[in-house]
């Protein structure tokens, strides 16, 4: 955690010494969230083996974390995505990105709405 802090504290230097220098300044700082995002998914797989531990113990199907896993990584590259084009000035264009994220959301808990259906059916039947 401290060496991103840096590494985002010295991009943001970087960028006020060259606000007259737009182009470089936004490649810089995609390159630094770039590079952020992929420590980042490294930690992540140390955190599903993890979660996926629990799981076997609790004797719970896997599919509710792959649903759960997909859609943090769906939320965070939304996100990410957004906050780069709102960076470079290009609003509609984040808002279509956000706009792609809730529907990516949504049809990946589609198998646990058809588990909750399935619950339901059984349940009146």
């Amino acid at each position: 955690m401290i060496s991103a802090g840096a590494l985002c504290v010295g991009v943001c230097i970087a960028a006020q010494l060259l606000r007259d220098n737009g182009e470089i300044k936004t490649v810089m700082v995609i390159l630094c969230v770039s590079v952020l995002t992929a420590g980042a998914a490294s930690d992540i797989l140390g955190i599903r083996e993890q979660a996926e531990e629990l799981m076997e113990r609790a004797e719970l199907d896997g599919e509710y974390l792959t649903v759960i896993f997909k859609g943090l990584g769906i939320c965070y590259v939304t996100k990410l995505s957004a906050d780069c084009c709102r960076d470079c000035g290009q609003t509609a264009l984040a808002s279509a990105a956000e706009l792609l994220g809730r529907l990516g959301l949504i049809a990946a808990a589609m198998p646990l709405f058809r588990g909750v259906a399935g619950i339901v059916e059984a349940l009146l039947a």
